[in-house]
């Protein structure tokens, strides 16, 4: 609400014509006067709507304290919509207005108010005193809500034992980095460039200057890698072995939706507001809005659960401008986001546990292990899953960090996994999520019907497996980047290395074989690049491997007549020889089930452009 209070000897007004929001007014509210009065022009706006009550009862405490100190006798209460560009809906401004007008008469004050949605002419005298013209922004903020206590951590050891975090003195370098950064708040700054932001460049993915900050761009390279990565998050929620349901949804939700609101209220303070014509909107930060406003359509039954729904979903965060990160702290990231629906406490467990044992094996498949973080909503929400939790720590051979948030707050979860790699920087970094969710089921009204027809509200599991695209990226690059700190040669897993397979030729002579062994590797569905440029075999070579391409094959006079080759093997940083059908073969066996897309640009280098 905005509102301008003018201290007057006196005002008056008189309508002229209604709009078509006006009041119905009788004949004594088409004119009046008041002398001695403290006139509050007032707009009241769109961000108003869903908390009438604290600013009506905000604006009026305002305006009785500004009254007793300009000392007016009287108040004129005058709607004003020059005031805002962003004006609320007509049944909430009329209802604002009303509602100040009763709260004052209920203090006493004498009390007039203009009629609202009617063209008026008025006439005011300034007294021009220094506080006879004041303006005032009315955010009808709401209390903090009642925290009966403090945050706080635990280290939890695998035979149910709890640590204080200053007295633990055991686990792994990513453990205790995550330790020192969450329960203890040590954390020294970087210092220097992070060494992945070398491969962001290499595989052109970079911030977009001409957007918001936090916000990326893809060149080929990076866009395949992006949409390979993608498909293979579908592929993991595919072979669950639950019945899932892939939908597409929108962006942005209106706030004035209750369950969007309330959802809202509880994830936090880093909402991405859009203001639209006649309604805000935030930025979904997840999935669930879209899943959840269709479900709660769905006619399900006890027979369907469990079951899964799932979108990568593009979501938006309001990253502090100071903390965006590239590939890990975005303010727009790609969410592989899969919600499990669950019949009771039970089932949720169950597939909890796969879920976390599902993460554990996509980190092991790059090489790295994870540490948890886990966060409880309440001492209760521990209690209950404090079972289930030892018995994925045994499973993994690991303590944990317990984060209590302070209790007396309705979250909507009870227990949530961050599970952490160690990077290069040597810092703990969040890839993969597992929750537990037992309040949007309720707030969206989403239910399944019981044996006995009943409906009941299912219990929501929340995960991303490998975590957003962009952090799986991020945990490729950061696995490379450490290969080369340990002394190895830098590689990508085939499988999503945007060229798999380079040809390249000696001399223009060798064009054709060249051309047609790239035919032969291409049927089998593996990405091949020519390099048919004239320039050196030895600058070809080196670009190839600047390239990152897994496999190099020189076409010269031999390779005319032979099907024999010389292959360059990244993996093994070394030439080996080989036929094109072994090789197929050795590349097929390396990239398994996983997902594949042809070349995002040209297949021959002279027709590529230079990014």
């Amino acid at each position: 609400m905005r509102t301008l209070y003018i201290h007057a000897d006196y005002m008056e007004y008189e309508v002229k014509k209604p709009t078509s929001m006006a009041e119905e007014i009788d004949e004594s509210k088409k004119c009046g006067r008041a002398e001695e009065v403290l006139v509050a022009f007032i707009a009241v706006e769109k961000q108003d709507e869903t908390k009438v009550l604290q600013v009506a009862e905000e604006a009026a405490s305002d305006i009785l304290e500004t009254k007793d100190k300009v000392k007016a006798a009287r108040i004129l209460l005058y709607p004003y919509a020059h005031l805002s560009s962003h004006l609320s809906d007509p049944v909430t401004g009329k209802n604002m207005l009303a509602m100040i007008e009763r709260i004052l008469i209920d203090a006493g004050v004498e009390v007039t108010r203009a009629p609202f949605g009617w063209y008026k002419a008025f006439t005011i005298s300034c007294k021009g005193h220094p506080l006879s013209e004041l303006s005032r922004e009315i955010l009808g903020i709401e209390e903090e809500p009642d925290v009966k206590t403090q945050e706080k951590y635990v280290v939890l050891v695998p035979d149910g034992g709890e640590i204080a975090p200053e007295d633990f003195k055991g686990g792994s370098e990513c453990f205790r980095a995550m330790l020192e950064k969450e329960a203890l708040k040590k954390e020294s700054p970087l210092s220097g460039e992070p060494k992945y932001l070398r491969l962001c460049r290499k595989f052109g993915i970079q911030w977009e200057t001409m957007s918001d900050i936090g916000h990326m761009s893809f060149s080929p390279n990076g866009a395949l890698m992006f949409d390979l990565i993608a498909d293979y998050s579908c592929q993991i929620v595919s072979d669950m072995g639950l019945p899932v349901y892939t939908v597409k949804g929108t962006n942005m939700f209106s706030l004035d939706e209750p369950p969007v609101k309330e959802h809202a209220d509880l994830f936090g303070d880093r909402l991405y507001i859009i203001e639209g014509e006649r309604k805000s909107f935030i930025m979904r930060y997840a999935a669930c809005h879209q899943q959840f406003a269709m479900m709660r359509n769905w006619n399900i039954s006890y027979r369907n659960l469990p079951y899964g729904a799932f979108e990568v979903a593009d979501s938006y965060r309001l990253e502090q401008s100071g903390e965006t990160m590239l590939c890990f702290r975005t303010r727009r990231l790609n969410m592989p986001d899969l919600h499990v629906m669950c019949r009771d406490l039970t089932s949720a467990t169950e597939w909890f546990k796969n879920l976390d044992n599902r993460i554990f094996q996509e980190a092991e498949k790059l090489g790295r292990d994870y540490e948890m973080l886990v966060n409880f909503s309440s001492q209760s929400a521990y209690e209950q899953n404090k079972t289930m939790l030892l018995d994925l720590m045994n499973s993994h051979g690991k303590p944990a960090l317990l984060h209590f948030y302070p209790e007396g707050i309705n979250y909507y979860w009870t227990v949530n996994i961050e599970y952490h790699i160690l990077d290069d920087t040597k810092r703990a970094r969040e890839i993969g999520t597992v929750q537990i969710d037992v309040g949007n089921a309720e707030r969206f009204d989403i239910t399944y019907a019981d044996e006995s027809g009943k409906k009941v509200h299912p219990i929501i599991l929340h995960t991303a497996i490998i975590g957003t695209i962009e952090r799986y990226l991020y945990t490729l690059f950061d696995t490379a980047v450490q290969m080369e700190t340990n002394g190895l040669i830098g590689r990508l897993p085939v499988w999503v290395t945007p060229e798999q397979v380079r040809v390249l030729t000696v001399a223009d002579a060798h064009v054709e074989r060249a051309r047609a062994i790239l035919s032969r590797i291409e049927s089998a569905d593996i990405r091949v690049g020519l390099d048919d440029r004239s320039e050196t075999v030895g600058k070809k070579v080196r670009d190839a491997k600047q390239d990152w391409v897994s496999f190099v094959i020189v076409v010269g006079e031999k390779e005319l007549s032979s099907d024999l080759l010389t292959v360059y093997d990244r993996a093994q940083n070394k030439n080996i020889e080989s036929t094109i059908d072994s090789l197929i073969a050795r590349i097929k066996s390396e990239i398994s089930n996983k997902p594949f897309r042809p070349l995002y640009m040209p297949k021959e280098l002279s027709k590529r452009v230079d990014f």
